[in-house]
């Protein structure tokens, strides 16, 4: 029998699926692929593991948050890039079903509903835009994620590192997703609880520290040591001995319980743990000073977005509307909140100190509409990066494909002259003496005898403007170091000018304010080597960066 050129082609189809089948089953090509498409090799053995899953966490794997973060507080108008931010005229003939949890971040919404239920005569939902809303508390993340998954909720909330985590979740099963908008940002909210005894995140080096697996908490621990001065393997002894429980009070309740040295854990737990400890115990760092670390977002089912786009645009205006309201009646928003949350006008009032409702404003850079980044953009990629590596997702995802700007941009006539507003300012600069949340030296490598900044320390440079960014509420002590050659009143000249460069170049590529800098010289006076070797004399010629925590 003569084949067809058809039947050539099917033979060699069938043949390459064959080998293809055997290579993925048998030789474990599909694992090779997972790698190459950039999902995390995981090992068997105890090399480039840790006890919290996958591989090792570096500073370099934070690198995206370089592409996404910008300095606050930031001043003047704000230009809105909103494009051709169309949303449509397809409403909801049914209520519009919303997850969220006992959080304070998701009070707007429940300020703008009136209540959780759909139908409270204070709606401004129903009054203004003709919407009815169902707010649903989900405090399980899982049980949260399966609702959205079986189309039993329209809209989800999240912390878009936990985002990035379930996107692939979503995108294995072929469901699509976008957020919509930013609720807030944590200001306190989240932390670490540490004996006194430890000052810095550097200190945490050989402690007992209770966190848990794959949430906020961890993503934030992952972020402190990855900007710490510890090195890479002082870090992936502290990840290999982690405390690992299922949620975030038994962290807090193992130190409570003085099982462990430190808790990653958020409010009311946090200060609850301080508490606990009495005079023994603080707040080591949270994201009072972390400030563009940890951001809440609510997340919309692609086809509501597809097929009821006034709903959600309706809902996010609804939303903005309400943080005016919470502005000129604070007491009455909390009570309203306390209530159907089941809390306490106190608690409330707690919870929103720890944390930054977001406005149109702030919604506007958190989507890249005003400026050339994307903060959300940052923080999700950044995010699935971390979590690649710990093994936990599979399916690659892009921020890009995971967001949708376009119900906040379609406002932007509306807020013409609204403004990022932040509740610190940079006043009093902080004494030499002050606690560094975080201390480290680096080599920055200047041409010999001056304060010209060699292109080699460019990258070094970058990941301290990383850091100025994603800890907003800071200042950056900034120390040169020189050796002993050389008369010492031209090397403290010298290293203060070296110091004075490293704050130009930060200011100058990052646009951070200037008065966030301390720069001192201190010439030859501070040398951790001796100064008779090369050797002794390279470590001494250093840069020492001190991140402390703005006065309030």
């Amino acid at each position: 029998m003569k084949l067809t050129p058809f039947g050539k082609v099917f033979i060699i189809l069938v043949a390459l699926g064959v080998f293809g089948y055997i290579g993925f089953a048998r030789f474990g090509l599909g694992d090779k692929l997972r790698e190459f498409a950039g999902a995390s090799k995981k090992t068997d053995g105890p090399s480039g593991t840790s006890k919290s899953g996958g591989e090792e966490v570096t500073r370099d794997d934070f690198a995206k948050l370089r592409d996404g973060l910008e300095d606050a507080p930031r001043q003047g108008g704000l230009p809105v890039n909103a494009g051709n931010a169309q949303v449509g005229t397809s409403g909801l003939n049914r209520p519009l079903k919303v997850a969220i949890n006992t959080w304070a971040g998701h009070a707007p919404g429940i300020v703008a509903n009136g209540g959780l239920k759909p139908g409270s005569p204070a709606s401004l939902y129903k009054k203004k835009y003709g919407l009815d809303v169902e707010f649903t508390l989900f405090e399980d993340p899982s049980q949260k994620l399966a609702a959205f998954i079986a189309g039993d909720v329209d809209i989800m909330w999240d912390t878009v590192d936990s985002y990035a985590r379930e996107a692939s979740v979503l995108a294995e099963k072929g469901i699509k997703a976008k957020a919509i908008i930013q609720e807030d940002w944590s200001r306190g909210g989240d932390g670490i609880v540490s004996l006194k005894t430890i000052k810095s995140v550097e200190d945490l080096k050989g402690k007992k520290i209770a966190t848990t697996q794959y949430t906020p908490s961890h993503w934030l621990l992952l972020f402190l040591l990855s900007q710490s001065g510890l090195s890479p393997q002082d870090r992936a002894e502290i990840e290999k001995n982690l405390t690992i429980v299922p949620e975030a009070p038994q962290a807090a309740a193992l130190f409570k319980a003085k099982k462990v040295d430190a808790a990653v854990t958020w409010e009311p737990d946090l200060s609850g743990a301080v508490t606990a400890r009495e005079d023994e115990a603080h707040v080591l760092v949270s994201t009072v000073a972390a400030t563009n670390v940890i951001a809440d977002t609510l997340v919309a089912r692609q086809q509501l977005v597809d097929e009821s786009p006034k709903a959600i645009g309706d809902f996010v205006a609804g939303w903005f509307d309400a943080i005016g309201v919470m502005k000129e009646d604070p007491e009455g928003t909390n009570r309203i909140v306390a209530t159907e949350l089941k809390l306490t006008p106190e608690d409330v009032s707690g919870m929103l100190s720890g944390l930054k409702l977001t406005s149109f404003a702030d919604n506007a850079i958190f989507y890249g509409l005003s400026g050339p980044r994307s903060s959300f953009d940052a923080l999700f990629n950044g995010a699935f990066v971390i979590w690649r590596k710990k093994g936990v997702v599979t399916k690659v995802v892009d921020a890009a494909d995971w967001r949708d700007g376009r119900f906040v941009a379609a406002l932007a006539s509306q807020y013409k002259e609204q403004k990022v507003e932040e509740t610190y300012a940079f006043k009093d600069k902080p004494k030499i003496t002050d606690r560094a949340i975080v201390k480290k030296s680096l080599s920055i490598h200047f041409t010999t005898g001056s304060d010209e900044i060699m292109p080699g320390s460019y990258f070094t440079l970058d990941s301290l403007g990383e850091t100025m960014l994603a800890f907003g509420n800071t200042y950056l002590q900034v120390e040169g170091n020189t050796d002993s050659r050389g008369a010492e009143p031209v090397n403290k000249t010298l290293s203060q000018k070296r110091a004075d460069a490293v704050k130009g170049y930060l200011v100058k590529n990052f646009s951070i304010e200037p008065k966030r800098f301390v720069t001192v010289g201190k010439g030859s006076g501070n040398p951790v080597a001796s100064n008779e070797t090369e050797d002794g004399r390279a470590l001494n010629r250093r840069t020492d960066i001190k991140v402390v925590l703005n006065a309030e």
